[in-house]
């Protein structure tokens, strides 16, 4: 509204939305979909994104199967870790791991986290490719404004076959 950009910016919002909802229809198509786990302990808790949260519905829309797609909140649900293991202990993929770099950094967290399948199996992935000297990750920057990379990157973890060409922007692969 300053600017008198008003027509650019519906233009480019339209664009985004499009993009996101065409990448979400692609994904729709699947029939395999891989049981997901997200975040990690921080503090003693496993703070787990609910249901309704905006990454329920990315993983939703990736094609995956969020192991709490059916809790109600829209916010995090505190659980212990104990009640995390007993439903995610076989995820396919785990996301989202805070300020963890490598599976080295996450065993020295806790060293049960190597009791997981996806750990076993290095699916684990993380949206921190993008971090600069000061700890500021551009995911929590830019994703926000470009959730149809986000969107593109949470595909081509959870089904490479669908985006062969995409380079992951945010996420990175845990090694």
């Amino acid at each position: 509204i300053f600017f008198n950009q008003e027509a650019t910016a519906e233009a480019t919002f339209a664009e985004t939305a499009a993009r996101y909802e065409e990448l979400a229809a692609r994904a729709a198509q699947v029939t395999d979909k891989p049981t997901v786990l997200a975040d990690t302990v921080f503090q003693g808790t496993w703070y787990m994104p609910g249901g309704q949260s905006y990454m329920a519905r990315y993983l939703a829309d990736a094609g995956g199967d969020y192991l709490w797609a059916d809790e109600p909140s829209s916010g995090s649900t505190p659980l212990s870790f104990e009640a995390v293991f007993d439903r995610a202990h076989d995820a396919d993929v785990w996301v989202n791991l805070g300020f963890t770099s490598s599976l080295d950094d996450l065993l020295a967290q806790d060293a049960r986290y190597a009791d997981f399948k996806a750990f076993q199996n290095g699916q684990v992935w993380n949206n921190n490719v993008r971090v600069n000297e000061n700890g500021g990750n551009d995911y929590y920057e830019s994703g926000s404004a470009n959730p149809d990379v986000v969107l593109a990157d949470l595909i081509k973890i959870l089904h490479p076959d669908l985006l062969p060409e995409h380079e992951l922007v945010y996420y990175q692969q845990l090694k």
